[in-house]
């Protein structure tokens, strides 16, 4: 049974030709997760934490002065001074955020949004994503958005995906019922590529 994250999906969703294949077949093959191998981890966990243990935002880039590599400590910065901006001027209530999975036939995936957020009054569950090396784009963020919606399933939240490598928050802009004809297709794609 395919079991993946939902930005992993999106990815896949938006790739064609071989170099899909190769990302289909790259994470059907992979070795369990290994929290010491996760490049982000640290910073995503002192995000997490600014809220929920009500941390100052310099805790952020104490974070990232730890770092030996330069080049990490470069890429962490960035993502700080991001998530500085986002947030700066808002009055943010947070929470711990739910998550779940969103089934579909064998194929299971994982929608984890990092923070669980009122802003203005409105609650929103936002993804974070780290990579830039894997661009987010609006139709990517979409197909995030939905998903996560459908796995949760509370309609009074927003949802919305924060690019911390430009610091732009994308929110859903498209027609549910398009992006999941969409999405149960990618998912049999998927499928009939996971173990060939």
């Amino acid at each position: 049974m395919p079991q993946l994250g939902v930005s992993e999906f999106s990815m896949i969703v938006v790739t064609t030709g071989k170099p899909k294949l190769t990302k289909i077949r790259n994470i059907a093959n992979r070795a369990p997760y290994a929290f010491y191998k996760d490049y982000y981890l640290s910073l995503r966990t002192a995000i997490k934490s600014l809220f929920t243990q009500k941390r100052h935002i310099s805790y952020l880039y104490e974070i990232c002065r730890k770092q030996k590599d330069a080049s990490k400590k470069i890429n962490y910065e960035k993502v700080a001074n991001n998530f500085k901006d986002w947030q700066s001027g808002k009055n943010i209530t947070a929470f711990q955020p739910p998550k779940d999975n969103y089934n579909y036939s064998r194929t299971s995936i994982t929608c984890n949004p990092e923070l669980n957020v009122v802003l203005h009054g409105q609650p929103r569950l936002v993804k974070l994503h780290f990579n830039a090396s894997q661009k987010m784009t609006q139709e990517r963020a979409n197909i995030i958005c939905a998903l996560i919606e459908e796995a949760i399933g509370d309609h009074e939240f927003e949802y919305s995906v924060l690019d911390l490598t430009t610091g732009k928050e994308f929110f859903f802009n498209s027609s549910y019922e398009k992006i999941f004809d969409r999405i149960h297709t990618e998912i049999t794609n998927l499928e009939n590529n996971w173990e060939s």
